[in-house]
């Protein structure tokens, strides 16, 4: 009896965590431009939306239409708004009580859902003012105050980064192919991080703003073209020669 109610527990857990496994999530309502759009799947248990939001209302469904099966996250605070510094949610089927709050119009409105923490967090993006790199990859090391490499930014568009020169292994220093980017010429406060450690720059274009210090590595030394789009959070590196 005792091994049956063990089975019957861990079955009740992995039901769980399998429900978490969203393949899709959706954005409906009056706040979304064309009632609906589907969010980016960064990875398993992390989705995102980037763009233009209006005032109104959204909810955060598991489908783009409505129906018996369709779920919502709903925040576990009274009408949140979706500019937070991290909300968590429940799941319901009552789309009367799903809606999260969009006060104003505006471009750049980005805002990640993670389902292994069940918290959504949201912002409305500012373009930064300068973005840098280094690391033991780069010419500077892991130097700070003043320097590091500045990228150039994009006249046209203010969140894209762009940055030419050399990469290559420096066996004298820490780290000596690894490499990040900053917001300003020292460590802290803003920071970019691939998903994952020892990320090659030339396979994933994937990046968080933020959170665990992880680098980039090379695969190979050479002359690199890198471009950051920072609001939409890709980073593109070509190996020119």
């Amino acid at each position: 009896m005792k091994r049956l109610y063990m089975m019957m527990a861990a079955l009740v857990v992995c039901i769980t965590l399998c429900a978490q496994q969203y393949q899709e999530l959706w954005i409906i309502g009056t706040a979304v431009p064309g009632g609906a759009q589907k969010l980016t799947k960064v990875s398993d248990n992390d989705f995102k939306y980037a763009g233009r939001l209006k005032a109104g209302e959204l909810r955060v469904a598991t489908a783009k239409k409505v129906g018996k099966r369709t779920t919502y996250l709903v925040a576990d605070a009274p009408d949140a708004n979706i500019v937070n510094k991290g909300i968590g949610y429940t799941v319901t089927t009552d789309a009367k009580q799903a809606a999260w709050q969009v006060v104003v119009t505006e471009e750049r409105y980005r805002f990640h859902i993670d389902t292994e923490k069940k918290q959504l967090r949201g912002e409305l993006f500012q373009p930064w003012g300068e973005l840098f790199l280094a690391g033991g990859a780069t010419e500077v090391g892991w130097k700070a105050d003043g320097k590091m490499l500045l990228m150039k930014q994009n006249l046209n568009n203010p969140c894209i980064w762009t940055w030419e020169g050399e990469l290559k292994r420096h066996p004298e220093v820490e780290e000596p192919g690894s490499f990040k980017f900053l917001g300003q010429d020292r460590y802290h406060p803003k920071s970019i991080h691939p998903y994952a450690a020892d990320t090659d720059i030339l396979k994933d274009k994937r990046f968080h703003t933020g959170g665990a210090d992880t680098k980039w590595t090379l695969s190979c030394d050479g002359r690199y073209r890198i471009t950051v789009d920072l609001f939409n959070e890709t980073i593109e590196a070509v190996l020119l020669k």
